[in-house]
């Protein structure tokens, strides 16, 4: 096993550190301001820059940094389509989303609900969120520290406690600001890390086009697959129609996200930053692809895995770090120090957007006249709070894996049921509480459903081959050098079960074929089960009553086309205000 030497923990102390010294610097320079839209908005004053890094650092993960390249490495590059969404389909939320959410002038985006629907519908939601947000935290902090752990023999002690103790220090006395600009010093140090991955491994192999020529050696040419057939893992149309619907939950529907568009200093800002944001990601990701492939065509005579170097693929990216850059004192170092950041960018925001969840959505609203001194206290203990709770689950994981994977799961399975709530309050003026409420309940079913009978019969699925026909010095060595797993083969994204990497190329048992469909429409069939039973039950209950929406409340597709009827009635014993238009027709 390879080892660190002194300069590597340096660079990732280093790093640390000044992850920590930005939290002070804001902590310091927003010391007499002690509103919450400071705290948790940057007083509505951030610019594109910043904001656009941020989006693009709280998307990818550490996970999305390790687990993206191992899932190339053995399924190939098709992965790399969904990249070319955020060209066209963010286009959706910069318009008919954005104006929203920052136009009522909301902390959180679970206020919107309570605003075009009721306070079960947002408690709903935000319950939803609070499963989902926290099992998200502890994975995202313990699956990559075990990686890095088994592979570089990095301490997985101080991976987890490095990460959350850090985390939680300056999200907690930075506020919003902090993890913004923390997230463009992480996002930077992601992009290098990455880069010189990509760059190394090419010169390795010979260039690109020998790397090329391993790839097709291996069956890994084919960048796009037009199959039809919905339970083909990932093709052109599982890929459009299934990470369409997952963009749009992201983007659209998650406070992590939302919140930073609510920090621009315009909406003109919001956009342009969300819309940059989506293209960072793209980048990363095509970043992550090619990593892949680069590992891939730099071990595509000798899989570390069957030859027992590794215990599975999970641990492919740490591995080629330490083989490929042992010899370097320092750059190891840097490499890690990429995923840490990874780790740490998710967290942060994921932390901080859930304080706010509580402050505003739960804090505010038991104790509205809550002083801002005394509120401002109160939202920095519970992230202290939220924060230690991580650290405990991260540690947790390697006792309670299975557990808190299925948690994990079943907490992302309502994300889609969500995004059905949101579309029927943003683009259906007829749809109701109760409409909504059942909509995302029968959406979370399904999901449920899905995913129990998932895990009963595991989908069946081809990969390309991995070969060991180079591996001379492995040849019938029993010896796993680096061996111990991740809670599940399962890697997940901001909480959602996305794809299972290990590294066998055998089918999966066979089972009912509607347990096969690829986990990419996942999101796209709880959100349209949550989204026509919400219209049905919404219609069933109000379609000879006259439907009163505010009209800052529906997507501007839909508010501009409204028209007011004759007559203004009252509903639930009052008259609407002027601002609520009866809908006559839409």
């Amino acid at each position: 096993m390879y080892t660190l030497t002194g300069w590597d923990y340096v660079i990732i102390v280093l790093m640390l550190m000044f992850s920590a010294a930005l939290g002070i610097v804001f902590a310091w320079r927003s010391r007499r301001s002690q509103s919450s839209s400071e705290y948790f908005l940057g007083d509505r004053g951030m610019s594109v820059f910043p904001v656009a890094m941020s989006l693009t650092a709280t998307f990818i993960s550490a996970i999305t940094y390790l687990g993206t390249p191992a899932e190339v490495y053995v399924h190939g590059p098709k992965y790399g389509l969904m990249a070319t969404l955020r060209l066209v389909f963010p286009l959706a939320i910069l318009y008919w989303v954005i104006p929203v959410y920052y136009r009522l002038e909301i902390t959180t985006v679970y206020e919107y609900l309570e605003m075009r629907f009721n306070n079960t519908v947002r408690f709903l939601v935000i319950g939803a969120e609070f499963l989902g947000g926290f099992t998200y935290m502890g994975i995202v902090v313990y699956a990559p520290a075990l990686a890095l752990s088994t592979v570089t023999g990095i301490s997985l002690t101080f991976s987890i406690l490095a990460i959350g103790v850090i985390c939680t220090f300056y999200t907690t006395i930075g506020g919003i600001k902090a993890v913004i600009w923390t997230d463009v010093f992480q996002g930077t140090a992601m992009f290098v890390g990455a880069t010189i991955m990509i760059i190394a491994g090419t010169i390795l192999i010979g260039g690109p086009a020998e790397g090329w020529r391993r790839a097709g050696v291996g069956q890994r040419t084919n960048l796009v697959d037009f199959n039809i057939d919905p339970t083909v893992r990932l093709s052109f149309w599982t890929i459009y129609l299934g990470g369409t619907s997952f963009l749009l939950m992201i983007g659209g529907t998650k406070q992590s996200f939302v919140q930073r568009y609510l920090a621009c200093k315009s909406l003109k800002d919001a956009q342009l930053a969300a819309y940059l944001g989506l293209i960072g990601t793209s980048v990363m990701e095509l970043l992550a692809v090619a990593t892949g492939m680069t590992i891939y065509a730099y071990y595509y005579t000798c899989d570390p895995v069957k030859s027992g170097e590794i215990d599975r693929a999970d641990q492919i990216v740490p591995y080629f770090m330490m083989d490929v850059f042992h010899s370097f004192p320092g750059i190891p170092g840097l490499l890690i120090a990429g995923a840490f950041c990874a780790s740490l960018s998710s967290m942060s925001s994921v932390l901080n957007s859930i304080a706010s969840m509580t402050g505003e959505d739960i804090i505010k609203t038991r104790w509205p006249d809550i002083s801002d001194r005394r509120y401002a206290i109160t939202v920095k203990l519970v992230s202290v709070v939220f924060g230690m709770f991580t650290i405990a689950l991260a540690f947790l994981a390697s006792v309670l894996g299975d557990v808190l994977q299925t948690a994990l799961s079943i907490g992302g399975l309502t994300g889609g049921p969500t995004l059905g709530v949101f579309i029927i309050g943003l683009f259906f003026p007829r749809g109701n509480s109760a409409g909504a409420t059942a909509g995302f309940i029968s959406g979370t079913v399904v999901g449920l459903f899905f995913y129990i009978g998932s895990q009963i019969h595991p989908p069946t699925g081809h990969r390309p081959p991995l070969s060991t026909e180079g591996c001379d010095a492995f040849a019938g060595n029993d010896t796993t050098v680096f061996s111990s797993a991740l809670p599940t083969s399962e890697m997940v994204s901001d909480g959602y079960l996305t794809t299972d990497i290990t590294s066998s190329t055998t089918d999966y048992n066979h089972g009912p074929a509607i347990f096969g469909l690829s986990y990419l429409y996942l999101t796209t069939v709880t959100a349209l089960a949550s989204l026509l039973v919400g219209l049905g039950v919404s219609y069933a209950t109000s379609w000879n009553k006259p439907v009163l929406v505010d009209p800052k409340l529906l997507s501007p597709i839909i508010s501009r086309r409204v028209k007011a009827g004759p007559h203004d009635t009252k509903e639930n014993g009052k008259y609407p205000s002027e601002e609520y238009i009866p809908i006559q027709k839409v």
